[in-house]
């Protein structure tokens, strides 16, 4: 798989980007927080990004009908020469912290459209049966890397200074203008049966989204959807106020790792033997009481020491963990329970709610960071996380589903 050269350089590609936006978000997140002092700013700054991840989902239609090709080598050179407008400010003593929260949405809206762009090519480059491995892998350098490149991008940032990111992450989008030079030309061929319905393509997409709605309305999977948005809405609000919490930038990163540290540890869990023999409404009212409880145990400490900071970082990851085994575990069920041919719909309302809510809790966490005492914030995102439990409680349908393995005989069953 990996002698296909158009695969290997999207791959290399995927590689490239995803240290370069470790590094950019740390660094941005920082320099707005440097620059004001103030966590309403930095809420401000997650939130102007975040809410770009909404056109990801209203302009997924158009993929089919652009030259990837093009769109991939300018994409990247624009987001290359748009992040050396913040470092040549800074040299002409001229940089204003509105200009970061110009450039950085700007930014993010060219990005949305990128990795789902190139995984839309895959189909194109690879034979069916090599499909699953390739995804694998594109997943593994889209998010198993960000534990690694989030830590090291603090390590640069410490050593270097916050320029020195622009610099680099300049140059990894410039290196992959020239690297996606040298696709094949099957990269550039366009949907022409798409291409020929534009007028409808846009219509079908949100008539299609509106039908993956109304598949939550299910006893189970509305509570869950509920749940999936409250608890994006809270992280996001813990989120927006890490880069004051966090001592200095190498912290800061290390809380960004923990989090994929957290998730990948949390899928590995869920997918034991004896884990999926345990009833999935334990799993769920549990598990979420634990990670409140582990992020509410978070502002028990001040981590402006250095013992305090790796305690911090460990309930910060412990919470992630069974966040992650939340997320595999809803992702299953959405699958078991909803035909095959409204899945792709019903994840996709999920994933649209669950995105346009939760910059609204980087504006919150912002907002109420500048005004009270920062481990009292967390602390409050922590009860919003306890309340999910409490309510997924009260459900009865969700309180009495039965183990995984139960769920999958049961819908094996009922195919049958």
């Amino acid at each position: 798989m990996l002698k296909n050269y158009d695969f290997l350089l999207l791959l290399l590609g995927r590689f490239i980007t995803n240290f370069g936006d470790s590094i950019y978000t740390i660094a941005t997140m920082s320099l707005v927080y440097n620059m004001t002092g103030s966590t309403l700013y930095t809420g401000l700054a997650l939130f102007l990004t975040s809410i770009m991840g909404i056109f990801q989902l209203i302009l997924s239609p158009i993929l089919d009908r652009i030259n990837m090709k093009r769109f991939l080598i300018l994409s990247q050179l624009c987001q290359g020469i748009l992040l050396l407008i913040i470092p040549l400010l800074k040299i002409m003593g001229a940089l204003e912290v509105y200009h970061v929260l110009i450039i950085m949405p700007i930014v993010s809206f060219i990005n949305q459209l990128v990795y789902p762009g190139q995984l839309s090519l895959l189909p194109k480059i690879m034979d069916e049966s090599k499909l699953i491995a390739a995804n694998s892998l594109f997943s593994i350098a889209y998010q198993g890397t960000d534990a690694i490149f989030n830590a090291l991008s603090g390590v640069v940032i410490l050593a270097y200074g916050l320029m020195s990111a622009y610099y680099i992450d300049s140059a990894t989008f410039f290196i992959n203008s020239f690297l996606f030079l040298f696709l094949s030309r099957a990269v550039s061929e366009v949907n022409s049966s798409s291409s020929s319905k534009n007028e409808n393509l846009i219509s079908s997409h949100f008539s299609r989204l509106k039908s993956g709605l109304k598949l939550w309305k299910n006893e189970i999977l509305f509570p869950l959807l509920l749940g999936v948005i409250i608890i994006n809405f809270a992280a996001s609000g813990i989120y927006s106020i890490l880069p004051a919490y966090s001592e200095n930038e190498l912290y800061y990163s290390l809380f960004l790792s923990a989090s994929g540290i957290g998730i990948l540890l949390g899928s590995f869990i869920a997918n034991l033997g004896y884990v999926k023999k345990i009833k999935l409404g334990k799993v769920y009212i549990y598990g979420i009481a634990l990670a409140g409880l582990a992020w509410m145990g978070m502002s028990l400490f001040d981590s402006m020491h250095a013992s305090n900071s790796i305690i911090t970082i460990l309930l910060f990851t412990a919470g992630w963990v069974f966040i992650g085994m939340l997320n595999i575990y809803s992702q299953t069920i959405v699958q078991l329970m909803i035909p095959k041919e409204s899945v792709a719909g019903a994840m996709g309302g999920m994933i649209g709610l669950s995105v346009a809510l939760a910059p609204l809790g980087a504006l919150l966490g912002g907002f109420l960071g500048k005004y009270f005492i920062l481990t009292d914030v967390i602390k409050f995102f922590g009860v919003l996380i306890m309340l999910v439990s409490c309510y997924w409680m009260l459900q009865g349908a969700l309180k009495k589903m039965g183990s995984l393995n139960e769920v999958q005989a049961e819908r094996i069953s009922e195919a049958r």
